[in-house]
């Protein structure tokens, strides 16, 4: 006979089944527990061995390197030092660290680079070993191309107007005297000037130029010793004013009064002088 019961659930009676056991393999755990401390005992013992390999190996190179940057074999013998003009080749070893009988390997050639650019001559340097006992330096220096003022102290400058170093009694150069106007740089028309000078294309030489000053932008003057003589240039077309400076210069020497004139102002296809004792021609 069976029961109905409202808002219940019929829960039937099912048998539970019963939980099969299995029997623990003894054997088993312990292999399990063997096998895993082999293969710790395995990996400590392959780490360490990594270890010290790479120990033999540090101590190898460095007894190595200590061994060349020692030996005998490699001391610096020839040293060659290029494209020295205003510093001599002693002043450049002794200002890079440089001496014969060093070891070329334990030579620092980016600390020696760096000790020979800190000379405000030096406008670059390249250091390579040569070897096995040799070491090439080679610089290129600043090139002095007048002397300039800077507050109360006399400088030698480049061709652009840049100081380079206070002039120094013992290695003086002879230039001409750059001056400028406040907030004047020196422009294309003295960089010009300089190169026809140079070339020996105008009747003076670098030697005859006490001073040069830079008037303007497109204007600067020269003041030369012999003849005693200012001559004011216009730059707008230098070529063509350098042009008409030959020919008035070549004219007053022929008439003779190229000693006479104490001021000239030339322009393409013109000039003005003044004479000595404000004779005008």
């Amino acid at each position: 006979m069976s029961t109905a019961v409202l808002g219940k659930k019929i829960r039937r009676n099912v048998p539970r089944r019963k939980a099969r056991t299995q029997p623990v393999d003894k054997g088993a755990v312990f292999g399990g527990l063997l096998l895993g401390l082999f293969r710790a005992v395995f990996a400590l013992t392959r780490w360490g061995l990594g270890i010290a390999v790479v120990m033999v190996v540090s101590f190898g190179i460095l007894f190595a390197y200590r061994w060349v940057t020692a030996h005998e074999f490699f001391a610096l013998v020839n040293l060659r030092i290029e494209g020295s003009h205003r510093i001599s080749q002693e002043e450049i070893a002794e200002m890079g660290g440089v001496s014969t009988g060093s070891n070329v390997l334990s030579i620092n050639i980016a600390e020696v680079q760096r000790r020979i650019a800190a000379s405000e001559w030096i406008e670059s340097v390249a250091v390579t070993r040569v070897l096995p006992d040799g070491l090439t330096i080679e610089v290129k220096e600043r090139e002095p191309a007048f002397l300039t003022r800077r507050d109360e102290d006399l400088y030698y400058a480049d061709v652009n107007g840049q100081t380079i170093a206070p002039v120094d009694v013992d290695k003086f150069i002879s230039l001409p005297l750059l001056e400028t106007e406040d907030g004047l740089q020196v422009g294309s028309g003295i960089k010009m000037l300089l190169g026809e000078v140079a070339r020996n294309s105008l009747p003076f030489g670098m030697s005859q130029i006490a001073w040069l000053r830079q008037d303007s932008a497109e204007q600067f003057s020269i003041f030369l010793e012999k003849p005693r003589v200012l001559v004011q240039l216009d730059g707008a077309d230098l070529g063509a004013t350098l042009k008409s400076l030959n020919r008035l210069w070549a004219d007053l020497g022929g008439r003779g009064e190229l000693d006479r004139t104490a001021f000239m102002f030339v322009m393409p296809g013109r000039a003005w002088i003044r004479l000595h004792a404000d004779q005008t021609l």
